[in-house]
């Protein structure tokens, strides 16, 4: 792996100079290597969507800078456009970004802006789409006639096929039910699978980090509270707890255990980590 988004020394706030001030985002850095699955997490006004914002120039940094493959996306105009394709950035509820007559259209919009040719646009569009289980014959219809399942699975498909060597998700489960969240699940891990894109993955659910990370950042008012392996964070558990935020369900129950004098690692953050725990409790095979 190499490094292809890095972070250094990044600020941010609001209204300067005025009553409502407010830093957002507080000497930010950490960089990127290229195919990483990383979660960010933090409770509400963590700083987690101001910071994401950054990233393809959206908002630009009170102080501090962002490279995108060791070139700082401010250096000129052509930098930051260059920027904006290289760093995909799904908001939540991206099915609100839909604004094409056809839902063809719809995913064809960013490859288009790209100046790729007709046949290219073409493959990503279907291949896409096919990723994100959209068949062909919804590709001519309204975005706007199709459910709000539908309608997130496009969205979805309009990033993908600009193939970004960044994808940010900014919480891509929202309001969906759990068997959209299982596919949408399924579908960023095939994208990211087939791809080697660096995916950065934002929520305040741990659940869902623990589930899809490699690598957990944790913020915490404007700065980063915790970096390292889903191991690492969830063995602070109780550090997290008292920030505020929520672990795994199977965290706490092993907290719990190990509070009541029970000899487990409550670092576990998985079922499979917990079974295999517990079968060596009891004298098991954790294979078996």
């Amino acid at each position: 792996m190499n490094e292809v988004l890095k972070i250094e020394h990044l600020s941010h706030i609001y209204s300067v100079g005025s009553p409502f001030e407010k830093k957002a985002v507080d000497d930010v850095s950490f960089s990127a290597q290229r195919g990483e699955f990383i979660g960010l997490i933090g409770h509400t006004g963590s700083g987690k969507s101001t910071l994401i914002q950054h990233f393809n120039g959206l908002l630009k940094p009170t102080s501090g800078k962002i490279y995108i493959n060791g070139e700082d996306i401010f250096q000129s105009k052509e930098m930051t456009r260059a920027a904006r394709f290289a760093v995909g950035l799904v908001f939540q509820y991206p099915e609100y970004q839909l604004f094409e007559e056809t839902v063809y259209a719809d995913v064809a919009f960013g490859p288009k802006n790209m100046g790729l040719d007709k046949d290219e646009i073409d493959r990503r569009v279907r291949e896409n789409c096919r990723i994100v289980g959209l068949s062909e014959d919804v590709l001519d219809k309204s975005p706007f006639e199709l459910s709000g399942g539908q309608k997130r699975r496009v969205a979805l498909a309009g990033i993908f096929a600009m193939e970004p060597e960044v994808m940010v998700l900014d919480e891509p489960m929202a309001g969906l039910d759990p068997a959209g969240c299982a596919d949408v699940f399924r579908f960023i891990k095939e994208y990211h699978e087939k791809h080697g894109t660096t995916i950065l993955f934002v929520t305040h659910s741990m659940e869902y980090a623990a589930q899809m990370s490699e690598r957990i950042i944790v913020m915490d008012h404007g700065h980063i509270l915790m970096d390292g392996t889903p191991a690492e964070v969830f063995a602070r558990s109780e550090e997290l707890i008292e920030a505020g935020l929520d672990v795994p369900q199977v965290t706490r129950v092993f907290l719990e255990l190990k509070k009541r004098g029970v000899p487990v690692d409550p670092s576990v953050y998985t079922v499979e980590q917990a079974v295999a725990q517990l079968k060596k409790l009891k004298g098991g095979c954790a294979k078996c």
